[in-house]
């Protein structure tokens, strides 16, 4: 009965540090990802001819690669080296922002490191929850991502304090953040073990052995990847969505600034709000797809994209009553996009896949999501000359109900079910 305690206390410890440590290193990702339009728009700060566009561009080509390199190597080897080595490429290339010179080649380098973050750590988060405990798990976790972007904006603003290294001008902002990027990336690893088995623990759950060998080896694990018709639904649906979130991030206060003529503080104060509210919308949108919809995802995400569409329709007329009721309006935004961005990418799609791909899973469908967000900039500064900024929710309400319509037809789908009885450590 002792050894049996204590088995349980070991696993409830490395359970909660690859949770809390997971969950840091994310968000410490965003010091070093959301920051660079934040510093061109401070006093001083100039990009020369490389527009910002063109920065978000290059970024997002190269976190495709990032994430198609992190899911194989984090299926195949250990997960928890890639997210570290991934934290420390973004730190030296945001490091090397501070002498202001070839920002593209910079950017093309923290792209690609950033791109290593996610599927390494989902890969890491699933080796130590179960199928039954992921969702809620999951819907915490995903915390680290609304909440990393607003802190990570506060960070950056605070380091253009006068009272820090002020003859630097906006190039001290690329000081803190990599920095901290760096120390939280060691103590990830160093808190961390990449599989129960490691430290001498029972693997989490059953494995049915067939499908994991159908999924061992690169080209075999991405072949079950890329032939699930769920993780295809899911990819094309993420590939509209995340177009769309990431315009709302970096377009938003632009768009409020031109249309309800607001300061650019006060603009860039609602902007914010759109990442924050993101958490409760994960915790509410798997409460509801488990109380009300039999543990189905696929219902939930169809009413929040089609509700997404509906805000859209009505934003122009929202942003002319006020700040408060643009405010009210983002918060809803905000609260709904990042619902099913949790719900859809980071639980239906490790739903859908045997353990041993998938990490490849997640790299398939974010990736899908960033060739969006590759294109977000371009496609909205194109929209926005041509029609006007009044006019871009427009643009918003043709992605989401685009999204809604590739996700509609899978309404009846539920989760896949996991095989095989828990065994001794999901009980503890």
């Amino acid at each position: 009965m002792t050894a049996l305690r204590t088995s349980q206390d070991r696993y409830k410890y490395w359970r909660s540090a690859a949770f809390n440590s997971s969950w840091i290193l994310y968000a410490g990702y965003y010091l070093c990802r959301e920051n660079l339009n934040i510093i061109l728009s401070l006093p001083g700060a100039s990009n020369g001819p490389d527009s910002l566009a063109q920065l978000l561009f290059t970024f997002a080509l190269a976190y495709v690669f990032g994430n198609i390199f992190a899911g194989t190597l984090a299926d195949l080897r250990a997960p928890r080296h890639i997210a570290l080595i991934g934290g420390v490429v973004s730190a030296v290339a945001t490091t090397g922002m501070i002498f202001g010179h070839n920002l593209l080649a910079l950017q093309l380098l923290n792209g690609f490191g950033q791109g290593l973050g996610f599927p390494a750590l989902a890969k890491l988060l699933a080796t130590w929850f179960s199928r039954k405990e992921r969702p809620s798990v999951l819907a915490w976790w995903s915390a680290s991502y609304s909440l990393g972007g607003g802190l990570a904006a506060g960070v950056t603003l605070w380091c253009f304090t006068p009272h820090l290294l002020s003859i630097w001008g906006w190039r001290r902002c690329f000081v803190l953040p990599p920095l901290l990027l760096t120390l939280l990336s060691i103590y990830f690893y160093l808190s961390t073990r990449d599989r129960p088995e490691n430290i001498g623990l029972e693997p989490i759950g059953s494995i049915e052995e067939k499908e994991e060998n159908d999924a061992s080896g690169v080209i075999r694990g991405w072949w079950m990847v890329l032939s699930n018709a769920n993780i295809r639904t899911i990819a094309a649906m993420y590939f509209f969505l995340k177009m769309t979130r990431y315009a709302l991030l970096f377009w938003l206060p632009l768009y409020l600034v031109q249309t309800s003529h607001l300061s650019s503080n006060r603009a860039a104060s609602a902007g914010t709000l759109f990442e924050l509210f993101g958490f409760a919308g994960a915790l509410f949108a798997v409460h509801v797809s488990i109380r009300y919809c039999n543990s189905r995802r696929y219902p939930v995400a169809t009413m929040l994209l089609f509700g997404l569409g509906f805000l859209s329709l009505w934003q122009p007329l929202i942003a002319n009553l006020g700040w408060w009721a643009s405010a009210a309006s983002i918060c809803a935004m905000g609260l709904m996009v990042y619902a099913v961005d949790a719900l859809m990418v980071s639980i239906a799609v490790l739903e859908a896949v045997p353990l041993s791909c998938s990490g490849r899973a997640i790299a398939a469908v974010n990736g899908a999501g960033s060739v969006g967000q590759m294109f977000a900039p371009l496609l909205v500064t194109w929209f926005a000359h041509r029609y006007g900024w009044d006019n871009i929710f427009n643009l918003f309400l043709i992605t989401f109900m685009t999204a809604a319509a590739i996700v509609a037809p899978r309404w009846n789908d539920g989760p896949r079910e996991a095989v095989g009885q828990p065994s001794l450590a999901t009980q503890n």
